[in-house]
């Protein structure tokens, strides 16, 4: 494969590749990497941030979440999130789940955490994003699911993972 695009965060590789079944194929891969996204509760409460994205020209929910830098351990990564984009640390981090975000055309692997016993220390957001963090229950935030007011395929299923998983709200979904 040969790279037809390098950006800041991920680069595009297109060329032929070969499956299983020996049927060779040209694809087109954004080579990702790896990142985290992370489920801050406090009591009943969850932060959601409302995070403007060029990508789709609008501010959208979604929980914090970023990209593993260089070498980055994706807990460490999680802990340095959490505190550029909502401000609080976590006295607890515990994993959840991973999940391929797009595997059909990328081959990002997102590491998810529930983050708690959290501590104000004050945002130190990151030059260029425009977020507003929003606190609510979450009870709220999963209506919010429910409702489509969360578009995020990211932020969606870890809220469903907590609910249905960790919290065992079954019934509630």
């Amino acid at each position: 494969m040969k790279v037809v695009f390098e950006g800041r965060k991920f680069r595009v590789l297109s060329g032929e590749v070969t499956l299983p079944s020996g049927k060779r194929v040209i694809r087109d891969i954004v080579d990702f990497g790896k990142s985290v996204v992370i489920l801050p509760i406090k009591g009943d409460d969850v932060f959601i941030i409302r995070q403007y994205r060029p990508a789709v020209g609008d501010w959208i929910y979604e929980l914090p979440a970023g990209t593993l830098e260089e070498g980055e351990d994706p807990l460490e990564c999680a802990k340095r999130e959490l505190v550029e984009e909502i401000g609080y640390e976590a006295g607890k981090l515990e994993p959840m789940f991973r999940m391929y975000l797009s595997p059909g055309y990328s081959n990002e692997y997102m590491y998810a955490y529930l983050a708690t016993q959290l501590e104000y220390v004050g945002e130190k957001p990151e030059y260029g994003e425009e977020i507003r963090v929003v606190r609510m229950s979450f009870d709220e935030a999963l209506d919010m699911v429910r409702n489509g007011l969360v578009e995020d395929a990211k932020s969606i299923a870890t809220i469903l993972y907590y609910a249905f998983f960790i919290r065992g709200g079954e019934g509630d979904i």
